[in-house]
């Protein structure tokens, strides 16, 4: 058999199948629109929302407003709009507490020299 026979052949098997598959398809399709829908490849284009003249003055109004306020509770905390800031007062260890703790880090280094010599010997 040739190869161009072969080719052939083979292109007539998928028109079969592609014929089939139409008929499927037109199937599915009246069946859509017989329940009141249609099964086509219809786009839905989703609608913008626009905004109106009216509805931007608003929100630039009230924007403009927000901002006047802001400033004006700069000019009256001198200088420009500032917010307070609450501080955290910085801890100070004492020095017994300082004793403490070097005299723990020497303990726990001390015992983990003594369990290293352990293992080594």
């Amino acid at each position: 058999m040739n190869i161009i026979a072969a080719i052939r052949q083979e292109e007539r098997k998928l028109e079969k199948e592609l014929n089939k598959l139409r008929k499927k398809l037109d199937g599915v399709r009246a069946a859509g629109k017989a329940l009141g829908g249609s099964a086509g490849r219809e786009l839905r284009t989703v609608k913008k929302r626009v905004l109106s003249e009216a509805g931007k003055a608003n929100i630039i109004r009230a924007a403009k407003k927000r901002w006047a306020k802001i400033r004006a509770e700069g000019k009256t905390l001198g200088g420009s709009a500032k917010r307070e800031v609450t501080t955290m007062k910085k801890r100070v260890l004492s020095e017994a507490g300082k004793r403490n703790i070097a005299r723990a880090a020497k303990k726990r280094w001390a015992k983990f020299r003594t369990e290293t010599k352990k293992a080594v010997a």
